[in-house]
Formats: structure tokens, sequence, C-alpha cells
């Protein structure tokens, strides 16, 4: 079979997979963008594919090219006939008026993102995929999938196979499996189509999610700033889980900001991208649980006044999928042990042994990852304190939390903490950074604009209506807070005019 043949057919299983989450997706995804739409088609399409894929394996039967193709017409179609579409979230009814400069550097972002995504494509399909996570495990327990049509325990159980992370979700093993039961072989050049996919519903979710909340301008920037995240998107992470865990956490940040939009109530559609979201999440990796019961307790927080069952809905949504899957991968693969964390550093006669460790470790992080990244810190720091707050801010100190635990992760390494920190710190914050783009991103639109949280009346179940925090969609508005804006930019333009 030639490349080219390989290629196709790789490209077929991803469009089948997209088809699938297209008829899926429509359920919940009304009022969005058509890039969110995409976005969300893609992700949602992969796990009904894998799921195909699982049943298929279950009743002894090969799969192949047909038979998952046949399996997910027939869910798709089941879905489209028996399905009842949900309105969501509304696109706005008529878009923005930007000045000329404006739409000429949304438009150059555009093309800086577009060029930065094929230079990432060109990379990771030039060669067969060759990460080491690929090797070991990812593609490792794929490949084993994919030719013995088949979940052998002894993925779970071999002693030998300690360097495959038992205990790793299987989505992309499985996912990978079945594109290459499209192809017909494992074909470890071919199979690397899936990685640019991610990365572009990733770009599209970005872009699509804040110029519907926030601006034009708002999207294109945060597409382009992720897009430019060579450390991620590049070709040592074909093969790994990073690139479609970054999609992960990006919809998950999405979903959460539309549940806690003021008119939102208890919309069936954002329930259903809430609980979509955080299992997408969860099955790629394991810290995606934990991202996502992050997420269920900052939004929990931030709904603190809004109507209990709202509040309740929206944390159980994003809370019960990842549960749910944990507790099925817990009964596949049985109770696994800890070997890459010393959990004896949490019983209490070796309490005192773990502040220094962590001291190290934070110590390694600060003097030598963030003093790399020096320049690019500053620079974040200095906008978040120019800008005003913006609808995504709530998700702040969710990302804090993320790196506080990967710390405390490293510090109970088996291994050196410092060769934890500079193997693995880097390669998974940067799968954090596409979602905290859009935090960033958020802001662009609320440059000088009034924003504040929405107060719920006890006594009604609505919220009080309030100006979206993305309606003005120039850079420097000054809609509130006097002729010079509110907030420190506000003081700066005072200061300069007196």
């Amino acid at each position: 079979m030639t490349l080219v043949v390989a290629f196709a057919r790789a490209l077929l299983g991803l469009l089948t997979a997209f088809g699938a989450g297209v008829a899926m997706s429509r359920a919940f995804t009304g009022g969005l963008t058509r890039r969110e739409k995409a976005a969300w088609s893609l992700s949602t399409g992969l796990l009904v594919q894998a799921l195909c894929l699982l049943v298929l394996l279950a009743l002894r039967v090969t799969p192949r090219a047909l038979n998952l193709l046949c399996l997910e017409a027939v869910v798709a179609g089941a879905v489209l006939m028996f399905g009842r579409r949900q309105a969501g979230v509304g696109v706005r009814e008529e878009s923005l008026k930007v000045s000329g400069w404006v739409r000429a550097f949304v438009v150059g972002l555009a093309v800086l993102a577009v060029i930065a995504w094929l230079v990432f494509l060109v990379g990771a399909l030039s060669d067969a995929m060759w990460a080491t996570d690929f090797i070991a495990f990812w593609g490792y327990k794929g490949k084993v999938i994919f030719l013995s049509s088949g979940v052998p325990r002894r993925l779970f159980e071999d002693p030998a196979l300690y360097f495959a992370h038992r205990e790793y979700p299987l989505l992309v093993p499985v996912s990978l499996a079945a594109l290459a039961s499209f192809v017909g072989e494992w074909n470890d050049q071919a199979l690397a189509i899936l990685y640019p996919a991610c990365a572009l519903a990733t770009l599209l979710a970005l872009s699509g999610f804040l110029e519907r909340r926030v601006s034009r301008l708002a999207g294109a920037v945060a597409a382009a700033l992720a897009s430019l995240c060579f450390f991620l998107y590049r070709p040592g992470n074909a093969g790994t889980a990073e690139v479609p865990f970054a999609l992960g956490l990006v919809l998950v940040c999405c979903a959460a900001a539309d549940a806690m939009r003021p008119e939102a109530g208890t919309n069936a559609a954002n329930v259903a991208r809430l609980a979509v979201a955080g299992l997408f999440c969860a099955c790629l990796k394991q810290e995606g649980t934990l991202f996502a019961f992050l997420v269920a307790a900052a939004m929990w927080w931030s709904l603190r006044r809004a109507p209990a069952r709202r509040r309740r809905l929206g944390v159980a949504a994003l809370v019960i999928p990842p549960s749910l899957h944990w507790a099925a991968l817990y009964l596949l693969r049985g109770n696994q042990t800890r070997r890459d964390f010393d959990m004896t550093l949490f019983e209490p006669r070796r309490w005192l042994d773990l502040p220094p460790l962590i001291a190290l470790v934070l110590g390694r992080m600060l003097g030598t990852e963030a003093r790399q990244s020096a320049v690019a810190l500053a620079a974040i720091a200095a906008y978040l304190f120019m800008t005003r707050r913006g609808i995504l801010d709530p998700f702040i100190p969710v990302f804090a939390a993320q790196l506080a635990c990967y710390a405390v992760a490293f510090s109970v390494s088996s291994f050196d903490p410092m060769y934890a920190v500079d193997g693995a710190f880097r390669r998974i914050v940067m799968t954090l950074f596409p979602a905290f783009a859009l935090v960033l991103g958020a802001r662009v639109g609320t440059f000088g604009a009034a924003y504040r949280v929405p107060e719920w009346d006890h006594q009604s179940s609505e919220p009080e209506a309030i100006p979206d925090a993305g309606e003005s969609s120039s850079l420097f508005s000054r809609r509130a807070g006097g002729p010079h804006g509110a907030g420190m930019t506000g003081k700066i333009r005072k200061w300069i005019a007196s």
C-alpha cells in the first residue's frame, strides 16, 4: 500500500468520525458558530468512533473499515431520527462594527494562525511518529489493540508492561486503532493525521467561541497565540496525548463559560456540552479528570448566588461523566500500583519530608523553566494588570491549582524529582496554554470596558440583566467609569490627560 493511499484511508476514517460527531453534537450545538460546531463535532466523533470500535471488539468482530463505517452510520442515523435539537447560547444577531484597521489586523492574525498550523501539519505528516511516549505506551497500546482485535488483559496485568503506564486512559490508543482499521494496517505516518486535525479544531474552538462571546478581534488573538505555541504543536508531540488534550481543555472552558452566562439557566444544550467536554477530557489523560473537577469547583463558586438547581446541575454534568469513566477504567484494569509516585510521603510519619521536596521542585521550576520564559511571563503579567476583568477570569485559579498539583506530583515522584521536572514539566504545562489563551483573548474585548459579576435575586430564578463582558469590540472602549474608562487603565488615562 502506498503512502498516499494510507493517508487517504486515514482521512476517510477521520471524516467518518467527524460525520458521526456532526450528527451527535447537533442536539447540543444549536446557536454556536460554525467553527465551534466543527470542534465539538470532531471531539464527539472521536468518542463515538472509539465506542463503536470497543463494541465491535466486545462482539468479537474484527474491526474493518466497512464494519466501523456501518456501525457509525447506524448511530448517526438513529440520533438524527430520534434526537431532538436543543437551543443553546445564541450567536449575536448582528455583527459588531469594527474599524478598517481592526479588520485588517484580524485578517493578519488569521493568516498567521493558518501558517503556523500548516507548519505543524507538514512537520507531523512528513515522518512516522517517533516520540518516546508514542513508542512506549500510546502507540504501543493502540498497536496491540489493532493487531489482536481486542483489549488484552496483559495490558493491565503483565508486570513486564509497567513502562506502558497501565493506568492511563485509552481514548488515544483506541482512536489510533480505529484509524488503523480504516487504513487496513498499522502505519505510523498515516495515523499522525489525527494530530493536525485536533490542532485545527482547537484553533477553531478558540476563535469561534470568543467571536461569539467577546469580539472577532479577541478570537483572532487567542487563535494566533495558541497556534504559535510551537513547544506544543511540534512534530515531537505527534503520537502523544498532548495535542488532543489541549482541545479537551479548551472545550471544557468554553462549555463552563457558557453555562455560567447569566441567561443560560438550566439549558439542556449547555449541560450536554459540559458532560461531553468533561468526558472527552478525562478519556485523554488522568489530569483531565482533575481539570474538570477544578473547573466544576470554579463554577460552583461563580454561581454561588444563582439558583441552587442550576448550580448543582452544572457541576454534576461536569463531574459525573469523568467519575463514571474512572470507575469503568478501574473495573477494566483493576487496582494499579503507583510505580511513578512514592505515596508513603503522604503518611503522617513522612509529612516532614514533603516541604523540602516541594521547595526543591518549586526552586527548579522557578530557576530553570520560569527563567527561560521570563519575558513571556512578564508580558502576560503586565497584560493581565493593564486590562479589565474578562468572562474567563474565574478560571485563572483553576490553572494555578493545576500547576500546584503538578508541583506536588513531581515532589512525590519515585524517581529523581529534578528529572521529572526537566523531562515533563514544560510539555504538560504547554497543554494548558491554548485554554489559557481564552482568558487572554477574552480581555481584548473588555480593555477599559465595564464588567461585574452578575447578581442573583434569591427571590427570582433569573439573574438581573447585565451587559455581556464582550459587548464592546473596541480595544480601548470607554463604556463606563467616566470619560477615561474604568479601573487601572482609566486611572492611567486620567493621569495622562492631567
